[in-house]
């Protein structure tokens, strides 16, 4: 649980603030306007003129009697916001804590910047999670491509840590990774529980683009579909 309310308040006092406040962060709304949260705004817990426990966005800054911390929103998990480990020991001003979170700010802008051509180029697909950082995954897909020029598409299983497991597969079927090269340098990722029954995939750029696809479109994943795709793509050359 985040502790966001002062020391100073009842202990018993403390812990119910805290635990509202996990709740209405969850939320990705403002808690005084119902206005969701835009993407890379600030956003602060506190009180409000009543007492009350709230989560606002910039849009309510002025409705708080009593800010407990200031950060920021995003709909996107970038990699470099993990990269330190906090420390709790040191106190930083109101300033610092005001300037900290503009510089952020402004990374996750460059970052923006950087991938909004990526993006256009691949497909119009928005990534959720952004990896600006070396991984091993990383290397071995930029090697792969290069020693593949003529594939844009590939299909692999994931790399020990590569991704977080919230949820087991379904029965009979696996995690794979399938990767988009939307220019050297630049790929997109997305990972699929596919069915055993579909494997071994073949390494063809037209079935493993056919997969990709119907991932991205959150379509069943049947021989069918991916069969069909497949034959589009050879037909029109687009494989």
């Amino acid at each position: 649980m985040n502790r966001f309310a002062p020391g100073w308040l009842p202990r018993q006092q403390r812990r119910r603030i805290d635990r509202e406040l996990d709740k209405l962060i969850q939320r990705d709304v403002c808690s005084l306007c119902d206005a969701p949260f835009k993407h890379n705004s600030r956003t602060a817990p506190g009180l409000d003129a009543q007492g009350n426990a709230a989560v606002v966005g910039e849009c309510c800054f002025n409705r708080l009697s009593q800010f407990f911390a200031i950060g920021f929103y995003s709909n996107r998990r970038y990699d470099f916001l993990h990269a330190h480990d906090p420390k709790p020991d040191i106190k930083l001003t109101a300033e610092q804590i005001v300037d900290a979170v503009a510089a952020w700010q402004k990374n996750i802008a460059d970052a923006d910047q950087l991938l909004a051509g990526i993006e256009r180029r691949g497909d119009g697909i928005q990534a959720s999670e952004v990896n600006l950082q070396d991984y091993a995954w990383k290397r071995d897909d930029a090697r792969w491509f290069e020693q593949n020029p003529g594939r844009t598409h590939r299909a692999r299983v994931p790399f020990p840590g590569e991704i977080e497991v919230e949820v087991e597969p379904p029965t009979g079927s696996v995690p794979i990774v399938l990767v988009r090269q939307v220019e050297p340098g630049s790929r997109l990722r997305i990972v699929c529980d596919l069915s055993t029954a579909l494997l071994p995939l073949p390494d063809d750029e037209a079935a493993v683009h056919a997969l990709f696809d119907t991932t991205m479109r959150r379509e069943a994943v049947t021989v069918q579909t991916v069969r069909a795709l497949i034959e589009k793509y050879r037909t029109n050359g687009t494989a």
